[in-house]
């Protein structure tokens, strides 16, 4: 047994139960093609239950192609390969790899398998923590990426058992074992801050630091568990667990107690973090004030509130800006920039009871005000506003949900739940929609 099936075979003894049901992210290029080959190799030997999934994005002309080739992959090893369109916003402000990136996640969290498997190595820890530290991240970005962790909103956990291997490792087992993949052309592009990382710097740490990557990856390691240290010491300094809850404003914090609790709260919500200068002020007026005081803050499209010892976040409708995405089938729907995505699982009983190809739109949009529902077809219909209110739905979150609508008629809102008249019936087939929000 070589390394790389010593490594591998020993990460997945350690995390996964033997009879684990795992989802593979497979691209069709060569770390994920190792990945693949490797679990394939497991379930023929074990009770392990592997399936993978393709998403096509779109964004190359070879995309068809890349599927195409998973499918051929997949089949030769009887695994069942999932392929998901998804849709992408070309103009995202975050970026068009990070739209992607946001969508393949949404995905993952989605699945019914409770672990999802990807094939991130050494290299790609090593170079992650370079890019964050030239964007000035904290301790939070130039953190490692763990072997196994859960993602938020989901009982989904990622598995990242390759993180061990270096990437001229799983190029040697390829080639040893014969493997094919395909080769993305935008990995060459040194359009990209990753690839010109990749190309240009690191060959030259190599060079002079033989083990840059085992260096910089135990720091990362350091930093993650510095990390979750003050995470835990934001927590005592009165940050909640959950987004949308508020936080407590403990006075006699001192200064750099002061900012590491704003910042952690500000995280919590999935906010935009603001310059070192800007978070020090935040936090001298947040923590400051008088007792009987009521201070305000715009930052990043949400209003930071506190009432006497409390901190809340409020949310407009207005700043949410109004927004429409056609619906016309599709099991799993990208909704853009900032706004998660929907899946459509097909279940007997529940879900809606209409298909998408019925006469009339059907599409997801913001809410504007004056939306009504009726949830049970012998009660009266409501107000989405106090539905919201009864539901405890956070004002900040209010103005994220997407509404999915039929025509003029609201079929849908999460959380809440399905139109009466538009609801499946008991034993017939149903699609039940959920929502994923964007990833902080």
């Amino acid at each position: 047994m070589g390394k790389v099936d010593s490594v591998f075979a020993d990460r997945v003894a350690a995390a996964l139960p033997r009879d684990a049901a795992i989802c593979v992210g497979f691209s069709g290029g060569l770390d994920s093609v190792v990945l693949v080959e490797l679990f394939a190799q497991a379930a023929r030997s074990g009770k392990m239950r592997l399936a993978a999934l393709h998403v096509h994005h779109g964004l190359s002309p070879h995309a068809g192609e890349w599927a195409d080739f998973c499918r051929a992959f997949c089949l030769e090893r009887s695994i069942d390969l999932t392929v998901e369109y998804v849709r992408l916003d070309r103009a995202a402000p975050e970026g068009l790899e990070a739209a992607a990136r946001a969508a393949r996640y949404a995905l993952f969290a989605a699945r019914a398998e409770p672990f999802v498997a990807l094939a991130h190595h050494l290299d790609d820890q090593a170079e992650t923590l370079l890019l964050q530290l030239l964007r000035g991240s904290g301790l939070k970005g130039v953190a490692a990426m763990p072997e196994l962790r859960s993602l938020p909103g989901s009982l989904v956990k990622l598995f990242r058992p390759l993180l061990a291997l270096t990437r001229s490792e799983i190029l040697d087992y390829a080639q040893g074992a014969g493997l094919r993949w395909v080769e993305d052309e935008s990995n060459l592009s040194r359009r990209h801050d990753r690839n010109l990382i990749r190309h240009d710097l690191t060959p030259l740490l190599a060079a002079r630091f033989p083990a840059w990557r085992e260096t910089l990856s135990r720091f990362a390691r350091h930093a993650a568990s510095a990390g979750e240290l003050l995470d835990e010491l934001a927590h005592l300094d009165g940050v909640p667990r959950e987004p949308g809850q508020a936080l407590a404003v403990l006075p006699e914090l001192s200064q750099p107690r002061r900012a590491n609790a704003l910042r952690a709260f500000l995280a919590l919500n999935a906010l935009a973090m603001p310059s070192e200068a800007r978070l020090s002020e935040m936090a001298r007026q947040i923590f400051g004030a008088r007792a009987d005081a009521r201070v305000r803050i715009e930052h990043d499209e949400v209003a930071i509130v506190r009432y006497r010892d409390r901190v809340h976040l409020e949310r407009s409708l207005a700043s949410c800006g109004a927004w429409r995405v056609a619906w016309h089938g599709e099991e799993a729907l990208d909704l853009g920039a900032g706004r998660g995505s929907v899946r459509f699982e097909r279940v007997k009983g529940e879900g809606l009871a209409e298909s998408p190809t019925r006469a009339g739109p059907w599409y997801f949009a913001s809410r504007g005000g004056g939306e009504r529902i009726r949830l049970e077809s012998r009660r009266p219909t409501r107000t989405l506003k106090n539905l919201l209110q009864e539901h405890a739905v956070p004002a900040w979150r209010r103005g994220q949900l997407p509404l999915l609508f039929h025509g003029e008629s609201l079929v849908w809102v999460p959380g809440i739940g399905i139109a009466a008249d538009h609801a499946c019936e008991a034993g017939a087939e149903g699609l039940k929609p959920s929502w994923t929000p964007a990833s902080g």
